[in-house]
């Protein structure tokens, strides 16, 4: 029996710089959405096998690295979710992404940092309290809808493992935080890898290690989308480079064709975290878009990379010390 040929996780040797933009916003587009919205490869409304399920959108990865679904939520529990994140990002509840305070924070910054670059402020979706009883209060707003779809997203992730495993020799053992997002105002955004490992860091002077990223879902629930105007702005733009390699540069990316997501309500964009450069679709004007992202991931693989950059950071300090005697 012929044997399936499985996703190679190891990066080029030659480094990238993902953080050297060449500041275009345009791609050629492969795909864009119409009247009707996105063009979805699975409806999970039709989709009453979980199983058979998992296998067609890890057989649309491997074929072309991301997976474009309508999640099937009920139409009052998106409603009710956009409501907590609007009056969430209007009363200021949205904070920056990291905190750095200390040693450990500052390699957990250094390794989020790619996937987080253009987060100037987020909401962190907390899990469901004991119990699952909801909790009263502005503060808590995120209790209610967006803590059930969080918990949906992480249920629907975890249900790709044994696929993503058999089909394209990857797996993950660990949820990340659900993170709501908001992208608003006149501004345009990075593209980007959010595992780049291989690739030189923004200031050029270390290669990054595998930060254990291996499949990121984004899931949009923004009700006020309009076709007719063709304004896609806070939704994304998925280049379609090979998917069983990374990209052979940040150049080499830019110049493929895109599949643009519109940010409309129930739309669940999969796609691998270190195969698929991606952008946020330029923003204009002042109406929010929202999306919650959640990220699978080798937390064995990320506790690895904080070592390297640890000792990385430690050679450099003597480096630096031994150059300052000099």
């Amino acid at each position: 029996m012929k044997k399936t040929p499985k996703i190679k996780t190891k990066a080029s040797k030659e480094a990238m710089r993902w953080g050297a933009d060449d500041g275009s916003t345009s791609a050629e587009l492969a795909q864009q959405p119409g009247l009707g919205g996105n063009d979805f490869d699975v409806l999970m409304q039709h989709e009453a096998d979980g199983v058979l399920a998992a296998k067609k959108i890890v057989a649309k990865l491997k074929e072309r690295g991301v997976c474009l679904c309508q999640a099937n939520a009920p139409q009052q529990l998106v409603v009710a979710a956009y409501d907590e994140a609007e009056s969430l990002w209007e009363e200021g509840n949205f904070v920056p992404p990291l905190r750095v305070h200390d040693d450990a924070s500052l390699l957990e910054s250094r390794l989020w940092r790619p996937a987080l670059q253009d987060e100037d402020r987020v909401y962190w979706v907390k899990g469901s309290p004991e119990g699952g009883e909801a909790t009263a209060g502005t503060a808590a707003l995120a209790t209610n809808a967006l803590r059930l779809l969080a918990g949906n997203l992480k249920d629907f992730g975890a249900g790709l493992n044994d696929q993503l495993q058999s089909q394209l020799g990857l797996s993950f053992n660990r949820l990340g935080q659900t993170m709501l997002s908001c992208y608003t105002g006149d501004r345009t955004y990075a593209l980007h890898l959010d595992n780049c490992h291989g690739s030189e860091d923004e200031d050029g002077g270390s290669v990054l290690p595998d930060n254990g990223l291996r499949l990121t879902l984004v899931y949009y629930i923004n009700l006020y989308w309009d076709p007719e105007t063709g304004y896609n702005g806070g939704g994304l733009d998925v280049h379609l480079t090979d998917p069983s390699k990374t990209p052979e540069s940040a150049a080499a990316a830019r110049g493929t064709r895109a599949l643009r997501i519109a940010p409309h309500a129930d739309t669940l964009a999969i796609f691998l975290s270190d195969r698929m450069a991606h952008r946020v679709v330029e923003t204009k004007g002042t109406d929010p878009r929202f999306c919650l992202t959640l990220w699978c991931l080798d937390g064995e693989i990320m506790q690895k990379a904080a070592r390297t950059l640890n000792t990385m950071r430690v050679a450099q300090r003597q480096t630096d010390d031994s150059d300052a005697e000099d």
